[in-house]
């Protein structure tokens, strides 16, 4: 922790903020997984005590809540200069897995509509602006979001079929994202 002059001589260390709590918090999630992430490990890494850490959260799932709402805000969304509208799709996503990859066990708490997120309501939100730029509208924009939601959720959290060893990598997400946008286009 870094440390700061004090008036009268000598020194104390530089007032913890939310923001140190959360970052931290992040970094554990990268190093070790959500499973790991808790006050304790938090003060620990902080060189705090809990009680300061419970200063700035109110208890373990508020801490995981801020960490992977932090997580899941890191989602870039590629410019929209020229860009197709299908193309934008496939950046987003990818970069959503990658996003997610960074961070073990975020996507399981972000993705799922239990709790609410600014950031993956940010990243749905552009989902949706690029398949309505698409040409798509009403019931055929919903179903399109719905089933890129359903194989998007259906990569980062359930069960990946039996394919070839090695095959489970970003381009053939690509290539089913792909294949999907396709199949709606026609």
């Amino acid at each position: 922790m870094a440390l700061v002059k004090r008036s009268r001589g000598g020194v104390q260390p530089v007032a913890l903020t939310r923001s140190d709590v959360i970052e931290e918090g992040l970094r554990i999630v990268q190093r070790e997984g959500l499973d790991a992430l808790t006050i304790t490990t938090v003060a620990r890494d902080l060189g705090v005590s809990s009680p300061a850490v419970y200063y700035y959260v109110s208890g373990k799932d508020d801490l995981i809540d801020r960490v992977c709402e932090l997580a899941a805000g890191q989602i870039s969304l590629p410019p929209d200069e020229g860009a197709e509208w299908d193309d934008r799709i496939v950046a987003i996503i990818l970069e959503m897995n990658d996003t997610f990859a960074r961070y073990p066990g975020v996507a399981a708490r972000v993705l799922p509509f239990q709790r609410p997120s600014r950031a993956v309501d940010r990243v749905a939100d552009e989902v949706r602006h690029c398949i309505e730029h698409g040409g798509f509208t009403g019931r055929d924009a919903d179903d399109l979001h719905a089933a890129l939601h359903f194989l998007v959720g259906g990569w980062l959290l359930g069960k990946r079929p039996t394919v070839s060893e090695g095959a489970m990598t970003p381009a053939l997400l690509e290539r089913s994202v792909r294949w999907l946008l396709a199949g709606a286009s026609a």
